[in-house]
């Protein structure tokens, strides 16, 4: 165990108030991406939609993708995002204010991130997966364009689910 995810209030692509608390007594795969990025988050989306599909809807695993351009990526737009890259309830797409999701980044996830620069809406962001147990603590950091570490986290979320 790393350390304690603090609770953060954030609206899902649903247009649903959503405490991170509310995630605790499952396991957690969380993500920083957002949907105008045409660098790293299209590869970082399509591992995470590879994650989902390995795991079977039963297992108890929640899948978060938290916004880092909240003033393009409002519910509606994450709701469509949400649309083309999955259809499985347990993948949920977050959105907040800048300022929240800057702190839950760099001092809840503790991943590096960085305020937009002039003309730039998006927060610059870390392509890490972070898998959290069901008890909200951080468990560990994953390369999400690594193959071997995504093996390596669908392994240890299959661990902590059965604990």
């Amino acid at each position: 165990m790393l350390y304690p995810l603090p609770d953060a209030s954030l609206i899902s692509h649903q247009g649903k108030q959503v405490a991170l608390r509310q995630m605790k007594g499952r396991v957690v795969v969380y993500d920083f991406i957002f949907t105008s990025c045409g660098g790293a988050c299209p590869l970082m989306t399509r591992a995470m939609q590879q994650l989902v599909s390995d795991f079977k809807p039963d297992e108890k695993i929640q899948f978060v993708s938290i916004s880092v351009d909240p003033k393009h990526d409002t519910p509606a737009v994450l709701s469509d995002y949400a649309r083309k890259w999955t259809s499985d309830g347990r993948w949920l797409f977050l959105t907040g204010d800048l300022d929240t999701i800057s702190a839950l980044a760099v001092k809840g996830f503790k991943l590096a991130a960085t305020q937009p620069g002039a003309g730039a809406e998006a927060l610059l962001h870390s392509s890490k997966f972070v898998l959290v147990d069901k008890t909200g603590f951080v468990r560990g950091y994953y390369d999400s364009t690594e193959h071997s570490a995504l093996t390596s986290l669908q392994a240890d979320a299959r661990a902590l689910i059965q604990e």
